[in-house]
């Protein structure tokens, strides 16, 4: 007789029995490379061409996502909090970007 505090291993689920792979790890990668390269492109530009620029397209990427982040599905995107919460922290983001960028003189 089997001891019942023994664990059993149940038999894996043959593959048809699987449930269909979507493609959200592929798609967040993807949305993560796109957004990794924004920045990095906002980062050159301020670094080897002016700093204010540089600042203010990253405010554009920052406005651009909480657009992105509200237009696609929850599943197509990072969905750690709401949308709302998302769009509202990346233009609160884009915002202070653009005042600084704006505001500071870099002569």
């Amino acid at each position: 007789m089997a001891d019942p505090h023994e664990d059993t291993v149940e038999p894996s689920a043959p593959a048809e029995e699987l449930p269909a792979r979507d493609n959200t790890t592929q798609s967040s990668l993807v949305t993560a490379l796109v957004a990794l390269g924004a920045v990095a492109v906002c980062v050159l530009v301020g670094s080897l061409v002016d700093a204010q620029t540089g600042t203010l397209m990253l405010a554009g990427v920052a406005y651009g996502g909480a657009a992105v982040r509200m237009a696609l599905p929850a599943g197509r995107s990072f969905s750690v909090r709401r949308r709302a919460i998302d769009a509202t922290l990346m233009v609160g983001f884009g915002v202070a970007l653009t005042v600084l960028g704006l505001a500071v003189p870099l002569d």
